[in-house]
């Protein structure tokens, strides 16, 4: 970390107090601790963990063109030395769930001339403050080490979630959710409570002889510690006529079920899951909504915010960009595949190989190839299609060309063809 102090170096920027600094801070929750939570948190950092980054490039001349240069590789496959793409982007997610905030920092190399790593960072006491000069600057604490860093805000991916009273920071989870959160651990605990209490034995010590306080106090401790403890498996205990045992029964609380799954639901609704996406068993309608709903606007951000914070103003201006992208397909059912597969396939928009992918099949070689189906033709040349025939000209080919190619041959036979069906010269005469 080492080098966010060198970035501090590029401007001397002269530090107000802290708590006289103006803009967001990030207060810091326990949500972390949920086991609910951390089911939500799971399911959408693994998917959001499957998104493809690619640097792309749109020109009016050349089209849409994926690059393949050293930026395109690191995202693609390594952000850093520790830190592959999947686990990068799922820890930037899982951060998101937790605290509606999530960053990375942008590392270079001396001269500042080329990217060498990305690495997220779970961040304490977070501030994003606007100095004087307009410059924004970012400045945490990293759970990692424990110490404070502060660097230009330029150098930080930075998405965020419930973006809407604040304006740097998404608004946390913490005080929104809370209520849901606390009537549930309270019924964890009741049940928690009930399953140990239920396993000891339970009543009060009833004496035939009189003894004074500090015989009784010692009576009941060995009492106790001789039957009401865990090792009393089976929960009897023996005693002479000096005493007598009074067992007092106790009933397990009902759980409130429908409390329960009302409260959860709570939560679901709050990140947009519900049981079938934790559990993966939606069908694919259910995980089409999950993924519109959830992952694509996650999707957006990456999208938006590694492109300005990566490219410079002159690759954006010639059509550079980043882009997140994710295999719809993924949980279609094999006829929706099959059909939305065979339909691009046919025109050429995916090669055999990227068909066979859709398909579970591996790839085969020279199988990087588009095919189009000859099925479709310009409404204007149907003609020439059907029967070789060009409009206006009662050749098969062009005149003076000497055409002699494949697409000439064909049209040929397609003719001779017809003219067999309509009765050998071409008309609907008999």
């Amino acid at each position: 970390m080492g080098l966010i102090r060198d970035l501090l170096n590029l401007r001397k920027m002269k530090l107000v107090p802290f708590a006289a600094l103006y803009g967001d801070f990030q207060a810091n929750g326990n949500l972390r601790e949920s086991d609910i939570v951390g089911a939500i948190a799971n399911v959408i950092a693994s998917n959001v963990g499957k998104l493809q980054p690619q640097i792309v490039r749109n020109t009016p001349e050349d089209g849409l063109r994926i690059k393949n240069d050293y930026l395109s590789r690191i995202l693609s496959t390594r952000w850093a030395p520790e830190l592959d793409t999947y686990s990068a982007l799922y820890k930037m997610a899982s951060d998101l769930v937790y605290t509606s905030n999530a960053y990375a920092v942008i590392f270079y190399n001396e001269d500042f001339t080329r990217i060498t790593s990305i690495v997220p960072v779970t961040a304490n006491d977070v501030r994003i403050w606007e100095d004087s000069s307009g410059v924004i600057l970012f400045r945490f604490r990293w759970e990692y080490d424990g110490k404070e860093y502060t660097l230009p805000y330029q150098n930080v991916i930075h998405i965020r979630a419930r973006y809407n009273r604040r304006r740097f920071m998404g608004t946390e989870p913490d005080q929104q959710i809370k209520g849901s959160l606390e009537l549930l651990d309270y019924t964890g605990e009741a049940l928690k409570n009930a399953v140990r209490n239920s396993t000891n034995l339970k009543g009060y010590l009833k004496y035939n002889n009189f003894a004074d306080e500090a015989e009784i106090k010692q009576k009941v401790k060995e009492f106790q510690e001789s039957y009401m403890n865990t090792s009393n498996t089976g929960g009897i205990a023996g005693i002479d006529n000096s005493m007598d045992f009074k067992e007092i029964s106790q009933q397990a609380p009902n759980i409130p079920v429908l409390q329960s799954q009302f409260l959860r639901d709570n939560v679901y609704r709050y990140y947009g899951v519900n049981d079938k996406i934790l559990t993966s068993t939606f069908t694919e309608s259910e995980w089409n909504s999950f993924y519109e709903n959830v992952i694509e606007p996650i999707s957006i951000q990456l999208s938006l915010e590694f492109t300005f914070k990566l490219l410079t103003e002159r690759e954006r201006g010639f059509g550079n960009r980043v882009i997140f992208t994710a295999n719809r397909l993924q949980y279609a059912t094999l006829q929706t595949r099959m059909t939305i597969g065979g339909g691009l396939f046919d025109r050429g928009i995916i090669s055999i190989n990227e068909f066979r992918e859709l398909m579970y099949y591996e790839p085969i070689p020279d199988g990087n190839v588009r095919m189009v189906s000859l099925n479709y033709v310009k409404a204007d040349e149907q003609s020439i299609y059907q029967i070789g025939q060009q409009a206006g000209d009662g050749s098969g080919t062009e005149e003076g060309t000497g055409e002699d190619t494949a697409e000439a041959r064909q049209r040929e036979a397609v003719f001779a063809y017809y003219k067999v069906r309509k009765g050998g010269n071409g008309t609907d005469e008999e």
